[in-house]
């Protein structure tokens, strides 16, 4: 499942959408925060798909458990979910084989989370406040006969690997991994244990971010980190860091790497 591309096979407009449902597709997976809207958008994949055995989840272990039970042919996926993230869902999904085919429907713009979704694997991306039922149902088929689908509002975000003024441009892999320790308004402490860092090395990256965001003071770093989509906090008070884990075993990696490297260095 590669990261879609735009094509004219790809547009929803002019009947270029087939009519006739894959009859390959028994089984379909919704994965939304939200039982009601859950319900609903079952409703609508029965619509498209009349014969398919429909199952809605509303939490990402709801989600990974009935999929690892029975991978989906068709798995219809939003990014927001009060356990854990979208983002962090998709490498899991996919490395497991757990979709066929890939629909996700969000329509979160931050940078952070446009960021992973260009790395990500999915077959489908539509903007659940700007799209209509009707489209909806168009990329779900689109998707399910092996097109790809990007919603208009996205195509120039998706299609772009590296923006101008993005985030990964601006702060280093250190920082970002340091904003998103204390974007919940974590002490230098805290962050240092979480990041397997000294205290020191935090507040020096601290001080750092908030000469690089122009921010003076700890809460507008908070309000930063959630803006960018480091970090989520949830309508329960948890900390959802989207991407963080992965992120964090990649900068431990390349740390042992680079004292190992370090280590065999021929004396001066």
């Amino acid at each position: 499942m590669p990261p879609p591309t735009v094509s004219p096979s790809s547009e929803l407009a002019g009947g270029q959408v087939p009519a006739v449902c894959p009859v390959w597709v028994r089984r379909i997976v919704i994965s939304q925060w939200g039982r009601t809207y859950a319900e609903a958008l079952k409703e609508v994949c029965a619509r498209a798909f009349p014969r398919a055995e429909i199952t809605p989840c509303c939490s990402g272990q709801e989600t990974l458990a009935s999929l690892r039970q029975n991978p989906a042919d068709l798995l219809l996926i939003a990014l927001t979910f009060p356990d854990m993230d979208g983002v962090d869902l998709l490498p899991i999904i996919a490395e497991e084989k757990l979709a066929t085919r890939v629909l996700v429907a969000s329509h979160r713009r931050e940078e952070h989370s446009l960021q992973a979704l260009r790395t990500a694997r999915f077959d489908g991306l539509i903007d659940t406040l700007e799209e209509s039922v009707e489209t909806l149902i168009s990329a779900l088929h689109l998707v399910a006969h092996g097109g790809a689908y990007i919603s208009p509002t996205f195509r120039s975000q998706m299609l772009d690997r590296n923006p101008p003024n993005a985030l990964t441009q601006l702060l280093t892999p250190a920082e970002i991994q340091v904003l998103a320790a204390i974007g919940d308004g974590s002490a230098n402490a805290e962050a240092a244990q979480r990041l397997s860092l000294s205290e020191s090395t935090v507040q020096t990256h601290r001080r750092n971010l908030m000469r690089k965001l122009g921010i003076s003071s700890s809460a507008k770093l908070v309000r930063e980190a959630i803006r960018l989509g480091l970090v989520r906090i949830t309508s329960e008070g948890n900390t959802i860091r989207p991407g963080f884990k992965k992120a964090s075993a990649l900068a431990l990696h390349l740390g042992v790497l680079m004292s190992a490297v370090a280590g065999f260095a021929p004396p001066t």
